[in-house]
């Protein structure tokens, strides 16, 4: 028979015998175990055997035999076998029966849960990995739109509210590159992990990826705006996007990059731009591929050069924005509404500027769709030069190998065509420089800066602000045309004879 006094830690006297097994309630312990072990052993037990019901874990009870000793849980919807004493140490046997107990009130079968619990356990693994294993968690999968929504959000949710809320503000197709520098491969690492877990650590590692993957450049950018971002969410968002808990936003002085912006000088002279020019007229297939220059990009060219404006508001030049310029016959007006302009919906002014009838027949002749909305459409229906246009002709030009499908280069069979010319690379916005600099030099100065569209004194805004209608704008006085025409001319007549001068002495490559 099983006393009190031969199991250490007895806490109580013996229960009274109840069937053939001696029962009572201990506060079990590891001695407990080993001396009901020996007894199993020695063969000391009286009768069936006895069971011990730990007075610690509802519910647990160790039935010894003279052959086992094997782990129960008793609830009043049944009796549930937890595992062998020889697999299961005392707290193993009480996680056990905390599992199961939690499961036959939830109404779940603990049998199956049990089973492999005590078979990762008798293979010798940790209890910590056989809970995992057996007693698996089931937690709800959050949907995308409630975290946005309720949060905590992660870092894709910040991303897509933040670019949501920027893009009010941006005029039309800016967002996309924008976004450039809040998505991409190296966001990946971070995208699912929630804003309230990230630290100075996991934002120089997506720093430092974007500078191997793409450039410095690219990587302060990235840097910037995303501290504008965390920014945002902490100040705008801060319950919802985990990051309340932030007394201040540490990211704005802790992450960085070591960057500096050189401000570029090139300034190319009006040979090279018109010789440009001819390069792209005689050489109208630049790569490995059939594909030509279209017309509607090279007469977007001839009006970068003859113009000085921005590729951005030149490409979306329309039809419809084109007017007779008043007192100078077969002269245009072209016309860009605020939202067109460089500085988006909030920080842009419409402009107007007075074209050339030489000028106009210049880009004419490239042979554009004249019944485009666009002056300068793009070979896609619809659609109009863009600035990423003029950078892959550019990079065209200068030889450039590009990644095609599936694997294959398109390659620049003709090389580098700005050094084969004898010409310095430049970009459409250094030819802003170069009618600048002309205008300067002929005293126009005044006219350069109306002609480019540089920004004026803030009083000047207001008494425009005051006219809506962008037809009304162009005979205000604010749009100075009469100044603009005086530089447009002679810059337009230069760059003419510039090109004709270029054409008689122009040998094409072979």
């Amino acid at each position: 028979m099983l006393y009190p006094r031969c199991i250490p830690g007895v806490a109580m006297a013996k229960a009274a015998s109840r069937g053939k097994y001696e029962r009572e309630r201990v506060r079990m312990t590891a001695a407990t175990v080993e001396r009901a072990a020996r007894m199993i052993q020695e063969g000391t037990l009286a009768g069936r055997g006895a069971e011990i019901a730990d007075a610690d874990t509802p519910g647990l009870t160790l039935r010894i035999t003279r052959s086992a000793g094997t782990w129960y849980l008793r609830h009043r919807k049944g009796t549930f076998r937890l595992g062998s004493m020889d697999n299961l140490s005392l707290s193993a046997a009480r996680l056990a029966a905390d599992r199961a107990r939690r499961d036959v009130e939830a109404g779940v079968s603990p049998r199956e849960d049990l089973g492999v619990f005590e078979a990762v356990l008798a293979k010798g693994r940790p209890v910590e990995l056989a809970a995992d294993a057996a007693f698996a968690e089931t937690v709800e999968v959050q949907s995308d739109e409630d975290r946005r929504r309720r949060g905590p959000w992660q870092w894709r949710d910040l991303m897509d509210e933040f670019l949501a809320s920027k893009a009010k503000g941006f005029k039309e197709g800016y967002l996309q590159k924008y976004q450039a520098y809040h998505r991409g491969p190296e966001f990946e690492p971070i995208e699912q992990r929630e804003l309230s877990s990230l630290d100075i650590e996991d934002l120089e590692e997506l720093r430092d990826r974007v500078v191997e993957a793409r450039t410095v450049s690219a990587a302060a950018r990235v840097v910037a705006q995303n501290r504008e971002a965390l920014t945002w969410a902490w100040r705008y968002h801060g319950t919802r996007s985990g990051l309340s808990g932030e007394r201040y936003p540490w990211w704005k002085e802790q992450w960085d990059i070591e960057y500096s912006h050189d401000a570029r000088e090139h300034t190319p002279t009006v040979q090279e731009l018109v010789r440009t020019l001819l390069v792209v007229e005689h050489h109208r297939s630049l790569s490995s591929t059939d594909q030509q220059t279209e017309v509607g990009m090279l007469a977007a060219l001839w009006a970068v050069v003859l113009t000085g404006q921005r590729t951005g508001s030149l490409g979306r030049t329309r039809r419809a924005g084109i007017i007779p310029m008043p007192g100078r016959p077969d002269w245009q007006v072209w016309t860009w509404a605020g939202a067109e302009m460089k500085g988006g919906r909030r920080a842009s002014r419409p402009h107007a500027l007075p074209i050339p009838p030489a000028a106009i027949a210049a880009i004419e002749r490239c042979g554009a769709d004249p019944t485009s909305q666009w002056l300068f459409p793009s070979r896609i229906d619809g659609k109009h030069a863009t600035p990423a246009g003029f950078t892959g002709l550019f990079h065209r030009i200068e030889g450039r190998v590009k990644a095609g499908k599936k694997g294959r280069q398109i390659t620049r069979p003709e090389g580098n065509l700005f050094q084969r010319y004898g010409i310095r690379v430049w970009t459409p916005h250094d030819a802003r420089r170069t009618l600048g600099t002309f205008l300067d030099e002929e005293q126009l100065g005044g006219a350069g800066s109306a002609i480019l569209a540089h920004s004026k004194d803030k009083s000047e805004n207001r008494e425009e602000a005051r006219i809506e209608d962008i037809t009304r704008r162009v005979y205000a006085k604010a749009q100075r045309l009469e100044l603009k025409a005086s530089g447009m001319q002679p810059w337009v007549d230069h760059v003419l004879a510039a090109y004709e001068r270029e054409r008689a002495r122009f040998k094409p490559l072979s």
